[in-house]
């Protein structure tokens, strides 16, 4: 439609003689020409550093996050594309900081790939379109989407237990005070004794003594696949809230009882990979 434009607008300078009409014509003709190394120059010279992403649950989508090496110089409008999915649009490389967050739709649990990184410009006029494939190896974990985790209660974490123990209150009793350290909680600290000028103390609570618990697939009534693994998540999930020691046994694979953030990821990601 450009190039019709400046024929339509040629034709008519010759046919009246408009000096006007070609002075713009030849402008505009030129601008373009020119814009083909603009566009071709924006997207010259990037490459990936490094491409890494978070675990997310199923129905949510997956963010990788890319890391460009240092760019001499600003890159404007490029659009990144990883396996054909939405576009990011980076309006600004400076604004981003060499760093650029892809969204990647995960509509199933499991592992997400992704092979190759789609970089498109059409700087600065839009008139001309430069496609660059950057190959890269990404992985993201994709965990079962858990069910509402508010309705778990302690009980029914035993109801998947293999033995018949009791779950104790998962409750800290207050023990004391200390003298405050660098890394204690700003929650703990006595800020009423501070106020009265005895200096910065913290509050000691000692935890009860919780039970080990495994968390059983034979022991869930529903006979549908992944509704198990979604209840499975959510009871996980409600464990490491009530800070309790938990295991898990699935078909396959037995993970031992045990608390912390790592032990949480260990169980969910058997569970994404079940």
């Amino acid at each position: 439609m450009f190039i019709i434009a400046l024929a339509c607008m040629l034709m008519g300078s010759i046919n009246y003689n408009n000096n006007l009409g070609f002075l713009f014509t030849f402008l505009l003709g030129s601008m373009a020409l020119v814009s083909i190394v603009h566009t071709y120059r924006n997207i010259k010279g990037i490459t990936v550093e490094a491409i890494r992403s978070q675990p997310v649950f199923e129905s949510q989508d997956a963010i990788f996050e890319i890391t460009l090496p240092h760019l001499p110089t600003t890159h404007f409008g490029l659009r990144f594309c990883l396996n054909e999915s939405q576009e990011t649009l980076v309006r600004s490389t400076a604004a981003t900081g060499n760093h650029v967050s892809v969204i990647v739709a995960s509509p199933k649990r499991g592992r997400i790939s992704v092979d190759k990184l789609e970089l498109v410009t059409e700087y600065p006029f839009g008139l001309f379109r430069i496609s660059r494939s950057i190959p890269v190896i990404g992985t993201c974990l994709v965990y079962p989407k858990p069910i509402p985790v508010n309705q778990l209660t302690a009980q029914d974490l035993m109801a998947v237990h293999e033995s018949q123990d009791v779950v104790r209150s998962a409750a800290d009793d207050f023990k004391g005070l200390r003298t405050f350290q660098n890394g204690d909680a700003l929650n703990h600290i006595f800020w009423k004794a501070f106020s009265k000028g005895q200096g910065l103390l913290v509050k000691e609570f000692m935890q009860n003594a919780l039970p080990e618990l495994c968390l059983n697939w034979e022991k869930i009534s529903s006979k549908n696949s992944e509704k198990k693994l979604s209840i499975l998540c959510a009871m996980v999930l409600k464990a490491y809230s009530l800070k309790l020691a938990y295991g898990m046994n699935i078909p396959g694979q037995f993970i031992s009882p045990h608390r912390g953030n790592q032990h949480k990821h260990a169980c969910l990601r058997a569970l994404a990979l079940f």
